[in-house]
């Protein structure tokens, strides 16, 4: 098979890579975000008889419509890094960089200090929460800068030039 028909329809490993880490990321995202949205459905009245959403009905809707559409988007620019749109290339680029951006931004601005701190001086939910925050920052710094550099590649960016089909001679004059 000639090296321009074999190279120019090949998905490398880290494209591959790069593209299941996305839809499982999203995946997971998907199933956090469920399990929060079906507990604030089904979460007890409080205020004269009324639930939580229809308390706050907008700020809930963004709560919950917001992260479903990022989900969303991460589950679609995973398949098209699959499928080797050029258009998830540049999605795939900036979701590393919002991912990289919020990644120094709890670096600079989130104390992690209370984890050295004694116990009775710290509540169990803010050592949950600084368990949260550094696990986050330990799972998308990475990944972000590998992004960063993998998708400016000049290889990967030919992986991803528009794939011009040749047309066939169907008989048409």
């Amino acid at each position: 098979m000639p090296e321009t028909v074999w190279s120019s329809t090949r998905r490398s490993a880290g494209v591959t890579c790069a593209a299941a880490l996305a839809i499982l990321g999203s995946g997971s995202a998907l199933f956090v975000w469920g399990s929060l949205f079906l507990g604030v459905l089904n979460a007890p009245t409080l205020h004269h008889g009324k639930h939580l959403y229809e308390l706050f009905p907008i700020t809930l809707f963004l709560m919950f419509t917001v992260p479903l559409f990022l989900i969303a988007s991460g589950i679609r620019t995973g398949i098209g890094l699959f499928q080797l749109k050029p258009w998830a290339r540049r999605a795939a680029l900036l979701w590393a960089g919002v991912a990289l951006c919020f990644c120094l931004y709890m670096i600079a601005f989130r104390p992690f200090e209370t984890f050295f701190i004694p116990k009775q001086f710290v509540s169990e939910v803010e050592s949950f929460k600084q368990l949260l925050a550094i696990s986050l920052v330990i799972a998308l710094f990475p990944v972000s800068i590998w992004w960063i550099f993998f998708f400016r590649m000049p290889s990967v960016k030919r992986q991803f030039e528009a794939q011009v089909i040749p047309e066939s001679d169907s008989g048409r004059p």
